[in-house]
This record gives structure tokens, sequence and C-alpha cells, in this order.
């Protein structure tokens, strides 16, 4: 996995940030940051994990380990990536 850089909030990660999975595979990038900016409750993330068509996932904010500059990163290896729940961008 190349240097992700800083920590930082939900709050600023941006769309298009590649999102990889605890064993360190690139499974996609972000497409939507869910989260309730009144009371800083971050819900989760819809990443897209392929081009076209039918590759959006929702991960659950529990899944995520930490977010970065220029990536984020799940608690959950590859494999299980494939078993998210598929969600509308």
């Amino acid at each position: 996995m190349e240097d992700l850089g800083v920590a930082i909030s939900y709050l600023v990660l941006k769309k298009g940030t590649p999102v990889y999975s605890r064993d360190g595979e690139r499974v996609g990038h972000v497409t939507r940051v869910l989260g309730d900016r009144p009371t800083h409750i971050f819900d989760g993330i819809i990443f897209d994990t392929k081009a076209g068509p039918g590759g959006h996932r929702f991960v659950d904010a529990p899944e995520v380990e930490a977010t970065y500059e220029r990536g984020v990163v799940l608690k959950i290896d590859a494999t299980e990536v494939e078993t998210l729940p598929k969600r509308r961008r």
C-alpha cells in the first residue's frame, strides 16, 4: 500500500479517494460519504469496486479502520468486500 498521508476526518474525505482492504489491496474508490454533519456521526461510505455499472458497495462506519488524505483503509479483507451490500450511487 502506498503512503496514504495523514489521518483526516470523514468530513473532508473526497470523492475518488482510493479504498483499501485490511490486507492492503486496492478495492475501489469513494463515491459518497454518509454521515450527519450537525451531530458529527459518521455512517459509512459508498465506494465503486470497478469501472462500469454494478460496482457500488456500502461499508458501515464500524468496518472502516481509518481515513487518510490519500486513502481509506477498511477492517475487512478483499474477499469480504464482495459480500458487502450493493448500493446505487
